[in-house]
């Protein structure tokens, strides 16, 4: 009875509420009716879009990251394909840079292997001049030949200087960001035909013997500044073995006087150029010379006095010469120079500006020589015109030589062909007074 009652009850609650209901307004009702459908409707929307959305995001951030691996693929090929050049090109590279190898073929390796790495439009290769201080322009790519004679660049002068003074490899962003920060004046009028985009120095042991600049270039890398440090440190390494080699054979080899080399080693380095240039069909010339009248000088001043000046002499010759010439002291006053590829006309020139070297030299009493300086008198003979071997190349420059002094002294003859000869020309050997 008692759940009879309560569901009676509950009934009748029910009922009144729809007769309540009933007697709203209609307005109300149909109000109420629209609240519960937009909501109705409003949970459907996220329901639906709560499945959707993240298959969308997830397709978004699947492309995304696609892109990313290609990018990263791409980019490690090419990173690749640089080292795999690089390992191609180095063994050989270092290779050659280790061997004996001359001076003036250094910067031409250096430079064959920097045209293949990057291939750029123009390399410029500045090794340093000890003596004048600055760095000389050795090797050359796509600069005009007028221009590129006699180049030099001082430290701290322009892109190259800056790189010589702060033995730092450096690129167009690191150039820009330096002279914005600190006002560095990198931009030299007379370098205007330079296009640096790479340059690196050639350091060894805390001393810059190079910097290597290159421009135009049309293969670039992601470490390409790494790579040109690694290749200008072999060509720093380079020279330093040239140079520590060199300095050995001098200790060995040379005139305690002059510090020129011995009449000795001279001969074997004559007999090594010979076979070369046998082999390379390249010209080189012998430049063998005395000093006029010093029996004289040695006999007016005293035999310290001549010491002197065949000090100085040598001292002179090694100044005025190239890196790659080879000079030594043949016998008492007697000098014997080594002109490498030096064809006829360049050997000439090369003689004479030692002969205008000695002869303007302020040497103690030099007025009291007849020709009131000290002077010299020298003959020139060149592969292959003058002589197929030694022995014919020195016996041609000696015969010029005494061609000189009978012809007034203070003077350079070259070695004239046998069928231009006659016997007037024959050698004198007993010109009096040296």
């Amino acid at each position: 009875m008692r759940a009879t009652g309560r569901g009676r009850a509950h009934r009748g609650q029910v009922g009144d509420s729809l007769l309540l209901f009933r007697e709203m307004p209609v307005w109300l009702s149909a109000l109420g009716g629209g609240v519960v459908f937009l909501l109705c409707a409003h949970l459907v929307g996220r329901l639906r879009g709560g499945v959707a959305r993240p298959s969308s995001v997830r397709d978004e951030a699947t492309s995304t990251l696609i892109r990313d691996l290609q990018k990263n693929v791409s980019r490690l090929e090419g990173d690749n394909a640089a080292l795999t050049h690089l390992f191609q090109l180095l063994p050989e590279f270092t290779k050659k840079m280790n061997s004996r190898i001359e001076r003036r073929e250094i910067p031409l390796q250096v430079m064959r292997v920097v045209e293949q790495m990057f291939a750029p439009t123009q390399i410029l290769i500045f090794l340093l001049e000890e003596r004048l201080g600055k760095f000389a322009l050795v090797r050359q790519m796509g600069l005009p030949s007028d221009f590129a004679n006699g180049c030099q660049v001082g430290y701290g002068e322009g892109r190259i200087g800056w790189v010589a003074q702060h033995g730092m490899v450096m690129d167009v962003d690191d150039f820009i960001r330096e002279k914005r920060l600190t006002g560095a004046n990198l931009d030299v009028p007379a370098h205007f035909q330079f296009s640096i985009e790479l340059c690196a120095p050639m350091k060894h042991e805390d001393k810059v013997r190079g910097v290597i600049s290159v421009g135009g270039i049309t293969r670039h890398y992601k470490h390409e500044k790494a790579i040109m440090g690694l290749i200008a440190d072999q060509g720093s390494i380079a020279l330093y073995n040239h140079d520590l080699f060199t300095k050995t054979q001098e200790m060995a080899n040379c005139d305690g006087l002059t510090k020129l080399f011995n009449k000795r080693f001279f001969m074997e380095k004559l007999s090594s150029v010979l076979i070369e240039a046998s082999k390379g069909h390249h010209p080189f010339s012998v430049f063998i010379f005395d000093l006029d009248h010093f029996k004289h000088y040695n006999d007016t001043q005293g035999h310290q006095a001549g010491d002197e000046v065949l000090r100085t002499t040598g001292e002179l010759v090694r100044d005025t010469l190239r890196p790659d010439d080879f000079a030594a002291r043949y016998g008492g006053e007697e000098f014997i120079v080594l002109l490498a590829h030096a064809p006829k006309n360049g050997a000439m020139q090369a003689a004479d500006r030692i002969r205008q070297r000695i002869a303007s030299h302020p040497f103690l009493n030099r007025d009291s020589q007849p020709l009131k300086i000290v002077s010299l008198s020298g003959g020139v003979a060149t592969y292959p015109d003058d002589g197929l071997s030694s022995a014919d190349l020195i016996a041609a420059a000696d015969a010029a030589l005494y061609r000189a002094k009978r012809d007034g002294r203070n003077r350079v003859f070259a070695s004239e062909p046998k069928y231009f000869s006659d016997e007037a020309d024959d050698p004198v050997y007993n010109v009096q007074g040296g």
